[in-house]
């Protein structure tokens, strides 16, 4: 038999035109789900997917010992649940068949193949223009998060890219550039880089030139900076002032420092 190559992976590009769904997508993809076999556990693991910004292998692996639905913590993995997500899991939790959180009927845990299967026909359902899988919520909601803690500071796309490269590598300024940045100031800087530490702390990537991306992609997903986004019904609340076990404001330039930002 002659010797054939591989096929060449299909760049993203020709499947979809971005990597991230806006919030009206992120409803549709939601909404769509009340239409499936099992709509709870469908629409608990949307709003994980987006709210946590869990990995598809976390998701999958949860148990329901990983939640604690409880009056005064209401949390999955340590990190605080929206008032959505505690109803949603609350009438999981009376379906409940296995210790698995999101299981199959036959009562075995959701593997990933199924997952990307269950988002890609919600995506098909919600007529959106391109395949979608897991990862596109994700993304979403590092999106948002980012845009929530960015949106306080006031800060341009322009000025979040100096701030970085001031930072994060050895470029080297011109005056006009370096001038850009005092005008910034000491106490706005020190905020960005609070900022990073606690995207950090709640995706758990330690590598600060991935997560600059996430941090970035808050202007994609809302090129229009002063549109207000705190009234989004899947908003945390509280998100901005939890510090998630970390004395943030106080080590975040202990931290950039040891990231080598």
């Amino acid at each position: 038999m002659p010797r054939t190559s591989p096929p060449l992976k299909t760049a993203f590009v020709k499947y979809r035109e971005r990597e991230f769904l806006y919030l009206h997508e992120v409803d549709a993809v939601i909404a769509a789900m009340e239409k499936t076999r099992y709509p709870t556990r469908n629409k608990a693991i949307a709003l994980l997917l987006f709210c946590q910004c869990l990995q598809p292998s976390e998701l999958c692996w949860l148990r329901w010992s990983d939640l604690d639905l409880t009056r005064l913590h209401k949390q999955v993995n340590l990190q605080p649940l929206c008032a959505p997500e505690m109803e949603l899991l609350q009438h999981l939790a009376q379906e409940r068949r296995c210790d698995w959180l999101f299981a199959t009927e036959r009562r075995s845990r959701l593997n990933q193949r199924s997952l990307h299967y269950i988002i890609a026909l919600a995506g098909e359902s919600a007529n959106l223009p391109f395949p979608i899988h897991p990862y596109m919520l994700r993304r979403s909601g590092l999106y948002y998060r980012a845009a929530l803690l960015l949106q306080p500071l006031h800060l341009s796309l322009q000025q979040c890219c100096l701030l970085w490269n001031w930072y994060g590598t050895k470029v080297k300024f011109s005056k006009q550039q370096e001038r850009e940045m005092r005008a910034i100031g000491e106490a706005t800087s020190q905020a960005f880089l609070a900022v990073l530490t606690q995207m950090q702390s709640f995706t758990r990537i330690q590598s600060y030139d991935n997560l600059i991306d996430y941090l970035l992609g808050a202007f994609l997903l809302f090129p229009e900076r002063d549109r207000p986004i705190y009234d989004y019904w899947l908003a945390p609340k509280s998100w901005q002032s939890q510090l998630f076990r970390k004395h943030l404001f106080t080590t975040s330039s202990a931290s950039a420092s040891s990231a080598g930002l």
